[in-house]
């Protein structure tokens, strides 16, 4: 299996497991030449999954969430108001590990 579909499935299963009160993610793309992920999300309500975009930046100790963007603004708007420049603590050699081989 290809390094890239290989990152995808960890992530895409890494997410699920947060996302599964809101809907599930059917397919993510991570590019870490740009830091950016693009997911489809489908999410509890909606007829079609959405596309949305994240920004991050990795840090020694911390994974940064820099911007999202959704295809409905409002949902891109309140993503970013409570998670945009959220810092997650990668600061455990194994988080570290996983981490650098998905992006």
């Amino acid at each position: 299996m290809p390094l890239d579909a290989i990152r995808s499935l960890g992530a895409k299963m890494f997410l699920n497991k947060y996302f599964e009160d809101f809907g599930e993610v059917v397919d993510i793309d991570i590019d870490p030449k740009v830091n950016l992920a693009t997911m489809h999300v489908a999410l509890l309500g909606e007829a079609e999954p959405l596309r949305l975009e994240v920004e991050y930046r990795v840090e020694p100790e911390a994974f940064v969430v820099v911007y999202f963007r959704c295809e409905r603004e409002w949902i891109g708007n309140a993503l970013n108001r409570f998670l945009g420049g959220k810092r997650f603590d990668i600061s455990s050699s194994i988080t570290q590990t996983v981490l650098n081989l998905l992006l």
